[in-house]
């Protein structure tokens, strides 16, 4: 077992630890929402007064645009840029349902990035990847004056252009750009369907399904799976690496079973 260099160990041939994975996985799932937020801070529509910061004097007039903020968000952009190229170019392992290169907007390049977050646990890169995209969207975080309470769960069908938003849990969401209505479970539930039939680690299973909506807590559902198969509960199917892989939608059946079943003794 070696070391991340957090100093927490590793698992099989990984170079940074779960932890380090968990704060990787995060951070890129805040970006769409940080994006939105920051696109809100650069042209001062709303939040602190940027005025008072740094002496400046109040009855200053603001320039209309907020080129830390600016600044911040094209950095993240263009570091994710640099990962997105590099995981191509080093074929680093995912099971990302779609194919090719993301689009070149903050939303699609973080989404694509988070299906390989185990991939480049096992490149001895990894770990500046994590140090590098965790800094840049903390950068962000303290640029804007609030954290996300939303749960970002794709594109909108109405508009093709604006990004649908739910409250954690909740049942219904919205579009940031047309501002339609559409029912959170159903687009759960379809994001459900399309990962049904994939092949995933048990990293990824507990990622994708707590995101989800499943309560339970991610490292809990990892060590689950990886006793399930242990124990020949589950079949693992060859894959894309030397970490079992296993088809999501049955996994997540029996997570739910599980979930619900307080009086099981937990694996």
């Amino acid at each position: 077992m070696s070391e991340c260099r957090c100093g927490k160990p590793t698992r099989d041939a990984a170079y940074f630890c779960d932890d380090c994975g968990d704060l990787l996985a995060r951070s890129l799932g805040e970006v769409p929402w940080l994006d939105e937020q920051l696109e809100v801070t650069v042209t001062r529509t709303s939040g602190i007064d940027y005025r008072t910061l740094g002496g400046a004097k109040a009855t200053e007039t603001p320039s209309p645009v907020h080129w830390a903020a600016s600044e911040a968000r094209d950095h993240l952009k263009a570091l994710l840029v640099s990962w997105v190229l590099f995981c191509d170019a080093e074929r680093i392992r995912s099971s990302d349902p779609a194919d090719g290169l993301p689009a070149d907007n903050l939303g699609a390049l973080s989404r694509w990035m988070l299906w390989r977050v185990d991939g480049l646990s096992l490149h001895d890169i990894g770990p500046e990847a994590v140090d590098e995209i965790a800094e840049a969207v903390q950068t962000c975080h303290r640029l804007i004056d609030r954290h996300p309470e939303r749960q970002y769960l794709g594109a909108c069908d109405a508009c093709e252009t604006g990004r649908i938003y739910a409250r954690p849990g909740g049942k219904w969401a919205t579009c940031n750009g047309c501002d339609a209505g559409t029912d959170a479970e159903a687009v759960r539930t379809k994001m459900l369907t399309q990962l049904d039939d994939r092949l995933c680690t048990a990293a990824e299973i507990a990622r994708l399904s707590t995101y989800l909506g499943l309560k339970a807590d991610r490292e809990q559902v990892r060590k689950r799976i990886n006793q399930w198969h242990k124990r020949e509960q589950i079949e693992a199917h060859a894959a894309f690496s030397d970490d079992p892989a296993f088809r999501f939608g049955e996994i997540y059946a029996m997570l739910v079973a599980s979930e619900y079943q307080p009086s099981v003794k937990s694996a």
